[in-house]
This record gives C-alpha cells, structure tokens and sequence, in this order.
C-alpha cells in the first residue's frame, strides 16, 4: 500500500505541470495558382521577405509546379536567379520556448542540398537533403526572440523545397490537479505512518 500510494506522489509530481501550446505561425505555401521565380515578397502576401538573393515560389499544377508535394504551393529557397536568398519571417516573435516544425524536401533535380534554420539566437542546418526525400522536423527550442529565417546553401539555382512551417510558443502551466493528487498522497502516507505506530 505504501508503495502503491508512493507511486502515486511521483505520478502527481511529474503531472503537476504540463506543457500549454499556442499557433504563432502556421504556413502551407498556398499563395495562389502562379508560379513565380524569383518571388517577389508580395507574392507571399507581405509574410514572409528575402534578401540577399532570391527564391522561387511554386505553384502546385502550374510550371515547375510539378516539385510541389502539396496541394497549394512551395518555396524553392534558391532562386532562379542562381544566388539564395535569405528566405524570412516579415512577423518578428518575443523571446521565449517555441517548437518548430518544418517540411522539406530535395527538388528531384539531382542535387543533395543543406538548409540552415534560424530564430534569434537558435539556429540548426539540415544537411544532406536529397532529391525526392522527405526532412520532416520538429525542434523544441528557448531564444531572444526575432524573425524565422532559412538559408539554402549554395547558389545553383536547385534549392530545398520548403512546403510547411508551424511555429508555437511553448509554456509551461500548472495543473490544478496534479497538486490535489500530491497532497491526497501526502496525507495518505502520513495516515499509514501513524497506524503503523500505533500497532
């Protein structure tokens, strides 16, 4: 029984907060039925901006549309301009926890590609990309907080292909009832305690 009710003040202890999500960004590509090379911001719909460069928005059914893999559109993070731009945010984001999750994949064109993934003073490179595979990726990571930026290495106009990103806020929120479950088991043992004594 003591082990039983033991049990249960760890249980309550692990429970006693859990992790609470909030959607800052969630982003399909679905900009329209037009492919456009070397995209102009506004063809993002004033979310997202390059510099430094260019990339190509894709535009599933119509030309190159074909390198999609979703059903409205993608980012080709190296441009038809042959120099890749700094694909990024226009929205900055406070310091704090965020969970990333992105989709990429190679441009079935025959290259091998490596994206570097940045917020604020988090950053990842996804190495080693290769045509017709799949890098689906979740990170959960603290930051100071700014834009979200990816950066496709080289500039041959062949890029990663960008179809999805979902950025949340991670906090932490306590649970009401992992403390009442504490404090039951608390009680509980010190129930136990003191009929054990009095035996």
């Amino acid at each position: 029984m003591i082990k039983q009710l033991s049990l249960a003040v760890a249980l309550s202890l692990c429970t006693a907060a859990s992790a609470s999500a909030a959607t800052v960004l969630n982003d399909t590509f679905d900009y329209g039925a037009t492919t456009f090379t070397n995209a102009a911001d506004s063809v993002f719909g004033g979310n997202w901006t390059t510099t430094g460069g260019t990339v190509d928005y894709l535009a599933t059914g119509s030309g190159f549309g074909s390198l999609c893999r979703s059903t409205g559109g993608c980012v080709d993070l190296d441009g038809s301009s042959g120099d890749a731009g700094l694909f990024s945010t226009a929205a900055s984001f406070a310091a704090g926890t965020y969970s990333l999750a992105v989709q990429l994949f190679g441009s079935d064109r025959g290259t091998t590609e490596s994206v570097t993934i940045s917020l604020g003073s988090w950053s990842t490179t996804i190495a080693g990309i290769l045509s017709a595979a799949d890098v689906s990726q979740s990170f959960t990571f603290a930051t100071t907080g700014g834009v979200l930026s990816f950066q496709n290495a080289g500039g041959d106009n062949v890029g990663a292909v960008l179809s999805a990103v979902k950025l949340e806020t991670v906090a932490a929120v306590p649970l009401p009832a992992g403390g009442l479950l504490l404090l039951g088991g608390l009680a509980g043992l010190a129930g136990l305690r003191r009929r054990a004594r009095t035996a």
